[in-house]
């Protein structure tokens, strides 16, 4: 074996600060197989390794401050002018997002108000209904068939929803029969 190698408790310690040159394995709890303790994840199934996550993540932070280190300061100009320029783009996103959210809101209660007033149309409906088809029945029982097909056909130019009447297709048949 080339590399000395030492158990460890998974989870515990930070993988950062293992610089003793022996390689500490650690084993996955999720499904017990044995890696590195500083790799940030199991390489079998993905089990998130948090010692060896924040040394991966402290490695890229440390890297990327390098990167920024060696960039000049008219490069860092350029940067803050054109991240002003983003956030001016930015205001005009967030103002044609509440409009556009603002409108939505409009419909939205246009869309009640036309259920609301649907509702009571249908309300208007019933209450006629309650009120016309016993009349209807009453015509239809007394073989009164000419003024009952009369009235049919007035309260239908009237809009209102005579085929809900029981009886209705029953005696469409019979004026078919009737008057063909």
């Amino acid at each position: 074996m080339a590399a000395k190698t030492k158990n460890s408790r998974p989870g515990f310690g930070r993988a950062s600060d293992r610089t003793d040159g022996v390689k500490h394995i650690m084993k996955c709890p999720n499904c017990g197989a044995e890696f590195e303790v500083s790799e940030s994840e199991c390489p079998y199934c993905g089990y998130i390794n948090p010692g060896g996550a924040e040394a991966k993540f402290m490695r890229g932070l440390e890297d990327k401050r390098r990167e920024l280190d060696k960039v000049d300061d008219e490069a860092r100009e350029d940067y803050k002018s054109e991240f002003k320029k983003g956030a001016g783009s930015t205001a005009k996103k967030i103002i044609i997002a509440a409009v556009i959210i603002g409108l939505l809101i409009l419909g939205f209660i246009a869309m009640d108000r036309m259920i609301f007033n649907r509702n009571q149309d249908a309300k208007a409906e019933m209450v006629w209904e309650h009120e016309n088809f016993p009349v209807y029945d009453e015509m239809y029982e007394n073989e009164e068939y000419e003024d009952l097909m009369e009235r049919i056909a007035n309260d239908s130019e009237d809009g209102h929803s005579v085929w809900n009447w029981e009886d209705y297709d029953e005696f469409m048949a019979k004026a078919e029969e009737l008057w063909g």
